[in-house]
């Protein structure tokens, strides 16, 4: 259930891409250590180019595109790599027509920064929308699916979904519906950056879906 790059308009992404390109402080990329407190600083400025979708915050402005705050930092910047074409021509590993131009104007700095700055975020948590149907996605977060070979979301997301990181992202207080979209997206083969992630979500109904992210959104 990893975080997912999802389309804005042309105008909002070519503004993001010109502001995410400025440089990093130091000017040297990774050449020399920064202090945590300048990375922060940085990334706040960068961040202001990402407000129009996840938050100036991190608390992204609808459901249909995830929070980032509190998300663990190395994370982060490993999605923000995973944007990016790996060599010339070639597809990135996560493909969003949004994400994909700007990630690949971040400097690694950048990427460091923007990741270390929506860590120190604090998530604001989602309030979930079908609290009736919070048993039956309790059941299959902590026990999974037997029936239809669906592990534990605990496992690898943790008990109380603030994950493992750095490999598994935290899912506490994410939108539930952005969560129906990438647990749909998983089944369906159109984001396909995660195998495990694909064989899980399609042995699962579309309720089963429902009730787990209605589960994960009500997680503090």
């Amino acid at each position: 259930m990893a975080l997912r790059g999802l389309a804005l308009g042309a105008a909002c992404c070519a503004l993001a891409t010109a502001s995410l390109a400025a440089p990093a402080p130091t000017g040297a990329g990774l050449s020399a250590p920064v202090p945590e407190a300048a990375r922060v600083q940085h990334g706040r400025a960068l961040a202001r180019s990402c407000a129009a979708c996840h938050g100036i915050d991190g608390n992204a402005s609808g459901p249909q595109f995830p929070k980032l705050a509190g998300q663990g930092a190395a994370y982060l910047e490993r999605e923000l790599e995973r944007f990016r074409p790996q060599r010339p021509g070639a597809p990135a590993a996560r493909v969003s027509p949004v994400m994909n131009p700007i990630a690949q104007g971040l400097s690694a700095q950048d990427r460091l920064d923007l990741a270390a700055y929506f860590a120190s975020c604090e998530l604001k948590p989602a309030l979930a929308p079908r609290a009736a149907e919070l048993a039956d996605g309790a059941r299959i977060w902590r026990g999974g699916i037997a029936g239809r070979r669906v592990p534990a979301c605990a496992a690898c997301h943790g008990a109380d979904g603030h994950g493992i990181p750095p490999l598994y992202p935290s899912l506490a207080g994410q939108w539930s519906e952005y969560l129906v979209s990438q647990l749909r997206a998983f089944r369906d083969g159109t984001r396909n950056d995660q195998g495990p992630m694909h064989d899980i979500a399609s042995r699962m109904t579309e309720d089963q879906i429902r009730q787990v992210a209605d589960f994960a959104s009500g997680l503090h």
